[in-house]
């Protein structure tokens, strides 16, 4: 069996979500199949790509051509994906970008959220214009699967686009318990404290900043609460982002809150482990990878009640009402005082995040594929 996965989102070279999904499915892919033959699929004008996927069942092809007018060829259908990459059984989508394929060939497509059509005031004009562009419908009613990372965005496909649910197969991603571990190192923990001036005691937000995260709720909140403990704020400005980090600048407690800037993913651990917990108030998730890293660390978490963060979290974060300022608050001033409580949350979240694993993920994705193939 030959497949093709399309990688394009991996050419920006920075690692969020999708790009973390993308490197992790494809490298576990990789490892455990030495029967179908790959091709990734990457496309960067200036021929750079992510990732480093070394296997002799694998082939690599790079088109060139600037994306914007590959994804417009695309969408006006006068290029086809067969004429770049060559035949396959497979196109596999581990995040949707425009396409166009022949009719035999069979599509597979990740689906991490649908927030742009939930809370579709939580984005610019462009982004906007480039969710329209994408046309989810017709790309979920071509493809012969897909495959949602909670059930919540299994429900989500269903209700709002009404796709036949024999067609979805939920698949969670995991963590990389190699990086995301309690034992990280005192020396590895010194040398992020240092490299990024952390305080001694902080709660941790981590994230892009844009209004879907709610940042401006949680520092409204710490401006409430009775806390000694001081706020890092971590994650590139993303978009409409502007009065939140104005509201982190000028706030009354801006004293006692840090923004760090992006962080690199070999230093996330670290930064996780050296924090009292994690705040992750969002209005809506498809599924949540920060929560999963901090549990698998070992240090509490809060996270809201919405969405698929109760599911990813599974009873083992004290949940909040992101739009209860006052819940965040009482959040806050709980894990600051109740020593048993963290203790609790610390081991049943090490205890859920262990139950996700990337060879697991990689391994129901290649028996997904086996199995509609020959179906």
């Amino acid at each position: 069996m030959k497949i093709a996965i399309d990688l394009r989102s991996l050419s920006s070279g920075a690692v969020s979500g999708v790009e973390n999904y993308c490197l992790n499915v494809v490298g576990n892919l990789l490892k455990i199949d030495r029967q179908n033959e790959y091709c990734l699929f990457y496309n960067s004008f200036s021929k750079k790509k992510g990732g480093n996927f070394h296997y002799v069942n694998s082939r690599t092809i790079n088109p060139g051509y600037p994306n914007k007018l590959l994804n417009l060829a695309f969408k006006l259908q006068i290029l086809g994906v067969e004429k770049l990459a060559g035949e396959f059984d497979w196109w596999f989508m581990p995040n949707l970008s425009p396409f166009h394929l022949s009719s035999q060939a069979k599509v597979a497509i990740t689906v991490h959220d649908l927030s742009p059509v939930v809370t579709p005031q939580f984005y610019d004009l462009k982004r906007r214009f480039w969710h329209q562009f994408l046309n989810y419908r017709q790309a979920f009613s071509r493809a012969n699967l897909l495959f949602t990372v909670s059930e919540h965005t299994k429900n989500d496909l269903v209700n709002l686009f009404g796709v036949d649910s024999k067609k979805i197969k939920v698949i969670y991603p995991a963590v990389d318990h190699a990086a995301f571990n309690p034992n990280i190192s005192e020396a590895a923990q010194r040398r992020v404290r240092n490299a990024y001036g952390l305080p001694g005691d902080f709660y941790l937000f981590l994230s892009t900043i844009e209004p879907r995260k709610n940042l401006a709720g949680l520092i409204r909140a710490f401006e409430l609460a009775k806390t000694p403990a001081q706020l890092v704020v971590a994650g590139r400005q993303g978009w409409k982002c502007r009065k939140t980090m104005k509201l982190l600048r000028s706030g009354k407690k801006r004293n006692k809150i840090r923004y760090i800037g992006y962080v690199k993913e070999a230093d996330k651990p670290a930064l996780y482990k050296l924090s009292r917990a994690l705040v992750y108030p969002s209005f809506y998730e498809g599924f949540g990878f920060q929560p999963l890293e901090a549990m698998a660390v070992g240090i509490p978490v809060v996270a809201s009640q919405v969405a698929s963060l109760p599911e990813v979290t599974g009873g083992a974060a004290l949940l909040i009402n992101p739009y209860n300022p006052s819940d965040l608050v009482s959040a806050l001033e709980t894990v600051q005082e109740n020593e048993e409580l963290r203790e609790s949350l610390k081991a049943k979240g090490f205890a859920q995040a262990a139950k996700f694993s990337w060879d697991k993920t990689a391994q129901e994705i290649l028996t997904s594929l086996n199995n509609c193939r020959n179906a």
